[in-house]
Parts: C-alpha cells; sequence; structure tokens
C-alpha cells in the first residue's frame, strides 16, 4: 500500500472561457435606456429603438449582458414615437376641424368680394346688415382680387366659433376676425370685422 495521496482534482472543467467570469457591460443596451427615458424629447424614441437593437445584437455573445436594458429601452422609444404621433394626428384633425367650421367664412368673403351679397348672406345668420357688407367691399376693391382665408386663433365655445387671421388678396393681406354660430349642420357667419 501506498503511502501517497491521490493527486488531486482538476478545479473546473476546462472551456473557452474560466468561470466565474463577469459579463462585460453592455453600453449600446445602456445607451439605449438612456435615450428611451429622454425619448419625451421629440425624436429620441428613434435612437432608442436603434440603439436597443444594436444592444440586442451585442447581448447575443455571451460576454456581455444588457439584452433586458435593451429590451426597455426599445419599448420606451416605441411608446413615445406613439405617443407622438397621437398628438400630431390630434393637432393635424384639431386643425382640419376648425379650418371646416370657417369654411362658411371663407365663401362669405369671396362671395362679398364678388359684389354678391345674396350668396354673402347665405353663409350668415342674417345679423350681417347691407351697409357692413358694402364697407367690407370697399376694402376689398383697394385689395385686388380675393385669394384665400387664414385662420390663426380660433376659440370655439357651446356651438359658437371665435375666430381671426388673415385674408389674402392679390395686393396684401387684411386681418380679420368672425364669431361664427352653428345653425343646422354648418357654422355661420354672425358678426365680423375686416382691418
Amino acid at each position: 500500500m501506498s503511502q501517497f495521496p491521490p493527486p488531486p482534482a482538476p478545479p473546473y472543467a476546462p472551456g473557452p472561457y474560466p468561470p466565474g467570469q463577469p459579463q462585460g457591460s453592455n453600453g449600446l443596451a445602456i445607451t439605449s435606456l438612456i435615450m428611451g427615458i429622454l425619448s419625451c424629447i421629440p425624436g429620441v424614441g428613434l435612437l432608442a429603438i436603434l440603439f436597443g437593437a444594436l444592444g440586442l445584437g451585442k447581448a447575443k455573445d455571451p460576454r456581455y449582458g444588457g439584452k433586458g436594458l435593451a429590451i426597455v429601452g426599445m419599448v420606451l422609444g416605441l411608446l413615445s414615437i406613439v405617443v407622438y404621433a397621437g398628438i400630431g394626428y390630434s393637432v393635424y384633425w384639431g386643425f382640419g376641424k376648425f379650418k371646416a367650421m370657417a369654411e362658411p367664412g371663407a365663401q362669405f368673403f369671396k362671395a362679398v368680394d364678388e359684389g354678391d351679397f345674396a350668396k354673402a348672406k347665405q353663409y350668415t345668420t342674417g345679423n350681417i346688415a347691407d351697409a357692413d357688407l358694402t364697407k367690407a367691399r370697399e376694402v376689398m376693391k383697394s385689395m385686388g382680387k380675393y385669394k384665400d382665408m387664414k385662420v390663426t386663433k380660433a376659440d370655439w365655445k357651446n356651438d359658437v366659433l371665435d375666430c381671426s387671421g388673415t385674408v389674402i388678396f392679390e395686393k396684401g393681406t387684411k386681418s380679420f376676425e368672425f364669431r361664427m354660430i352653428k345653425s343646422g349642420a354648418a357654422y355661420k357667419v354672425d358678426k365680423f370685422t375686416l382691418e
């Protein structure tokens, strides 16, 4: 019998990486998370998605972590894009709605410019006097032919639309203000000024 102890077992099985080695940091995933948090700034959400996709690709390498950070950054980026798209659509819809509501005002100005007061009165509630139409027609004559109307401010409450903006003529612009009241399905001019 031998008096020597058996040789010790190797401390670990051989492999490509030593055991207990910590994973390296994934800067792309961290950047994605930061961009996702900052995605309240318009456009940054796209960066969060881009860096998140790159970070996920890097996280496939077992030496690097950050998969969860990349996913959270991408989700925050996508949420910001959805929110900004919703806000953009709402603003677009709102301006379109106000434009449609103010369209009888544009038709009113066009009829006054043409001197067709009977047609102009179709776009009113009946509270506009002929003297006011004649005065507006005289102002318009000096400006050339009517081209367009741009609403720059609108306030809508209880079927009353107060709006202001500019009327565009061949020789320049004039400021206008309207008070329009809902009559049936359309809004009609109740009061106006053209300066």
